[in-house]
């Protein structure tokens, strides 16, 4: 399975949100990739409709 590296600025960032809200940082990133593919969808969405 791919498995993309995480750019190091990206990580520090992350840990300081784990120690702020508890959140494990894969939570983080599973719930950021969810939000960025609905929006990718969406975006996929109106655009075929606007196709039409």
């Amino acid at each position: 399975m791919y498995s993309p590296k995480i750019k190091e600025d990206l990580i520090g960032k992350m840990f300081q949100i784990k120690q702020k809200t508890g959140k494990p940082m894969t939570r983080q990133v599973n719930e950021a990739i969810r939000m960025y593919v609905s929006r990718f969808e969406q975006n996929e969405s109106k655009e075929a409709t606007s196709d039409r």
